[in-house]
């Protein structure tokens, strides 16, 4: 009896001895969660990537600050292409067991990505992919804030008949445009959606060119058609350095257009205007905006930006551009609203705490409000219509949201840029 006692008594001291030594361990994992972060920092995305990856350094920084739980804990990996990034992303999910992933800028990346997340329960929150697709698979776990390419075409088109229009002294049925676009993804979509709300206004597309953006080297034969055909407008969809070998060599070949319009990525970059500088004045970009009139912020956001600024130029010795303030503004509303009130990094609860969010306009950096639908779709990401202004993109649409007066409507001609 004695003997079954003490049996018992040394049982009862293992398991306490075995609990208070794991108590420090719990706490501490409950207070943090390690996020993947995956983005093409080499390769001909590398400029980009890097600007993602450094917006979402800021993002964790700032909330961690504030002291809001979990602390996030960054796990870093470069996803130059499709290929690596389904290596990578499995390598976050079975090595490093993690459970949330940011990433991945480009739509071939993320639509490679998302099948992987999806088959094991992780949640993936795009920053910057536009392949409407990506949350028309039936997926749960994948989050998009940012706009998807169906709202360009829309945005572009409202654009150029409120303001382009008038400015040309022509009715939107007389403008004509031409488009111009990579044929990936981002710029199939893009120009889908262009060609349809073109449709919609009247407004005739008078030529379509497609290239490949990876293995182009030479634009001036697609520059030739654009000058056969003399568009009014000349609508663009391409990536950085295809963005700047085409505005090269139209000036070197004399393309002229009374407009000329991107859509976020090359004509967004701040390469753009560091290579180009007074010559890239006049053109436009649609995307989301690189920063609105403070008026049209909630207070709590005027601050968080003026810190983001100061932050991002300490860390990084640079001003951020449009797509670090992109990936930061979809950051941080993982890592300060919805990772804190899921209490951790658990998928379902992640889910169902991205679905409560009910933000208005003006709640997030670029202006956006944060009301998911049940694919994972922020229905309040908004665009607006940016012009490259003395080396800096200004927003000058829409009216709530513009910094600047429109300029250079119509355009010089080449010789003059």
């Amino acid at each position: 009896m004695k003997g079954k006692r003490c049996l018992m008594l040394s049982l009862i001291l293992s398991v306490a001895v075995l609990f208070t030594g794991c108590l420090p361990e719990r706490e501490a994992n409950s207070n943090r969660v390690k996020i993947g972060v995956a983005f093409p920092t080499s390769g001909n995305l590398a400029k980009i990537g890097q600007s993602c990856t450094n917006g979402v350094e800021i993002a964790a920084d700032l909330v961690n600050e504030q002291g809001i739980r979990p602390k996030i804990e960054l796990v870093k990996v470069d996803v130059p292409d499709a290929v690596a990034a389904v290596h990578q992303v499995n390598r976050l999910i079975l090595k490093e067991e993690i459970k949330v992933i940011v990433g991945t800028y480009s739509s071939p990346i993320s639509m490679a990505t998302s099948g992987i997340t999806e088959r094991n329960r992780v949640v993936l929150w795009e920053v910057a992919a536009t392949d409407p697709r990506l949350t028309r698979q039936g997926f749960r776990y994948v989050f998009r804030p940012n706009p998807d390419a169906v709202l360009y075409g829309p945005a572009t088109v409202r654009f150029l008949s409120e303001v382009v229009a008038p400015k040309l002294g022509l009715k939107k049925e007389e403008m004509r445009m031409a488009l111009i676009h990579e044929d990936g993804d981002y710029g199939e979509g893009v120009a889908a959606s262009t060609r349809e709300a073109a449709k919609k206004a009247g407004i005739p597309i008078v030529e379509e060119i497609r290239y490949n953006a990876k293995t182009t080297n030479d634009l001036s034969s697609a520059i030739l058609r654009l000058k056969r055909v003399q568009p009014d407008i000349i609508n663009m969809v391409q990536y950085d350095t295809d963005a700047q070998l085409f505005w090269k060599q139209a000036k070197q070949l004399g393309l002229n257009a009374k407009v000329f319009i991107g859509n976020g990525a090359g004509q967004s970059s701040d390469n753009f205007g560091h290579t180009f500088g007074k010559a890239a004045n006049g053109v436009l970009d649609t995307s989301s905006a690189i920063a609105v009139n403070p008026e049209a912020l909630i207070p709590e956001m005027r601050q968080i930006e003026k810190t983001f600024i100061q932050r991002y130029k300490q860390k990084f010795g640079k001003e951020p551009d449009l797509i670090a303030r992109l990936a930061f503004s979809s950051a941080y509303i993982l890592f300060h609203d919805v990772i804190p009130k899921a209490g951790g990094d658990n998928p379902d609860k992640i889910r169902q705490s991205a679905l409560s969010l009910d933000q208005p306009v003006g709640s997030t950096l670029v202006g956006w409000g944060v009301k998911f639908d049940k694919t994972g779709q922020n229905t309040r990401a908004t665009l607006s219509v940016m012009q490259w202004q003395d080396g800096k993109l200004k927003v000058i649409y829409p009216e709530n949201f513009k910094k600047s007066e429109p300029i250079m409507i119509p355009m010089s001609d080449g010789s003059e840029r």
